[in-house]
């Protein structure tokens, strides 16, 4: 009779063979087993039956009749609704190769005395240290006590059970089965755990990198940003101080000793005062147009404009500064339509800054040629001057802002620095563009594409 009753927790979970109490004794004599091939097809059938979701169950031992009667007690047993997969191997190294093929099994019955006299503790050492695995259950079963002693095998391998065979009877082989299933599939379950949790510290270690990584990039952003905000304090506090000194220099001047001098000379005064606020206005201008530019707000009027227009009235407009240093303007042109659908302020703040650069930093009697043609898609204008160009080093930073070139005005002309900034900027807006290019001898060379009127149909 069985030390445990059907109603044992033990048993809730697996459903036991219907083989009958007589079998209760899992080693009989050797006589029980003449006729083991009666037991081949149901083992065989049985793992067939096993190949989908299953507990894999290793049997290590060297003797067939363990093999055999092992899969008679447990061929029909299932726990949690799973039956079991028995691999067989008939000595450690066998076992080994299998172990190293399945990575999922979930228990081990483990014979020790088999190609040498501990084979089956070095397989325990081996699973463990050499396999990693920690997750599958060994039970230690052994013919020959003698050769493993229980206590010290407890004590020195990592093995979850240990068995006698001639003390190992069908009820117990069961129980060791269940309890080291039920070991395996808590600690599965704690793995998976594990493993989830694992994943969810990785997912928030990678977001907290991300994010940190996004901060940094913000805290950059910021420095550079405070140090762009000093930047243009400085150069506009600079550049609004020296015509304010001067206007607020000649204007005491002349509320003071206004009877020392002639109509002449006050008139002079006067056109230095207006020159002064001129500098300052185009300043604030620029200030204002490079806020709306990086705030978002900048707003194009656009319809159909004729370019070469704009550059002849700009031409007229700039006669007299160019006469003052005796500088020709030539326009070179062919007879086509230079119309393109873009905003007509905007198109000639552009042209008004690069012709206005080209007068300003050309040497004394030289010449400034502007050039417009077209192809098939575009409208090309080129402001050539015959300075001595720009530097290839400092050719990267043409177009950023308050940028401080080696290049000077050649009348001591004032230059904001913001200048080709907004240029590029408009030029964007307007889905164009402008770039420097450089020819050995032949000055600056600002270039202005815009897609032609019939293009953007």
């Amino acid at each position: 009779m069985s030390i445990f009753s059907q109603n044992d927790d033990l048993f809730a979970d697996f459903k036991p063979s219907e083989t009958s109490a007589q079998e209760d004794s899992l080693f009989f004599n050797s006589s029980t087993l003449k006729d083991t091939d009666l037991f081949s097809n149901e083992v065989s059938e049985s793992n067939v039956k096993s190949r989908g979701e299953t507990w894999k169950t290793l049997i290590v031992d060297d003797e067939e009749d363990i093999h055999t009667i092992t899969a008679l007690v447990l061929g029909n047993y299932q726990y949690k609704n799973k039956p079991l997969e028995l691999l067989n191997a008939y000595s450690a190294e066998q076992a080994k190769a299998i172990l190293q093929q399945h990575d999922n099994i979930a228990l081990v019955f483990l014979d020790v005395v088999m190609e040498t006299h501990d084979a089956g503790l070095e397989l325990v050492r081996y699973v463990r240290e050499q396999l990693k695995n920690s997750q599958v259950r060994i039970v230690l079963r052994t013919g020959q006590p003698g050769y493993a002693p229980e206590e010290k095998v407890i004590i020195e391998y990592e093995i979850n059970d240990y068995a006698n065979k001639t003390e190992l009877s069908r009820q117990k082989l069961i129980t060791v089965t269940t309890a080291s299933l039920r070991a395996y599939a808590d600690i599965m379950s704690l793995e998976a755990l594990r493993q989830g949790l694992e994943q969810k510290v990785q997912e928030r270690t990678a977001a907290l990198r991300l994010k940190n990584q996004e901060l940094n990039l913000l805290n950059e952003h910021l420095v550079l940003l405070n140090q762009e905000k000093n930047e243009f304090l400085g150069i506009t506090v600079h550049d609004l101080k020296n015509p304010l000194v001067g206007i607020l220099g000649l204007s005491d001047e002349i509320a003071c000793s206004f009877e020392d001098y002639s109509q002449e000379e006050l008139i002079e005064f006067a056109k230095m005062i207006q020159s002064s606020a001129e500098q300052m206005l185009g300043l604030i201008t620029n200030l204002l147009d490079v806020n709306q530019i990086e705030s978002g707000n900048l707003k194009t009027q656009l319809s159909a404009v004729n370019l070469l227009d704009i550059l002849q009235d700009l031409l007229k407009y700039y006669t007299e500064p160019a006469l003052a240093k005796n500088i020709v303007l030539v326009l070179q042109t062919e007879p086509v339509d230079y119309s393109a659908y873009t905003d007509r302020n905007m198109i000639r703040q552009i042209f008004d800054n690069l012709i206005s650069n080209a007068i300003k930093y050309s040497p004394f009697d030289k010449k400034v040629y502007v050039n417009i043609f077209k192809n098939s898609t575009q409208i090309h204008c080129e402001i050539r001057d015959e300075g001595r160009g720009i530097l290839p080093e400092e050719q990267a930073k043409l177009f950023g802002k308050f940028t401080r070139l080696s290049n000077r005005p050649t009348a001591g002309e004032h230059s904001t620095g913001l200048g080709l900034f907004i240029v590029k900027k408009l030029l964007q807006a307007l889905q164009g563009n402008v770039f420097y290019r450089h020819e050995e001898g032949q000055g600056a060379i600002f270039v202005v594409t815009l897609p032609a009127i019939n293009s953007l149909s």
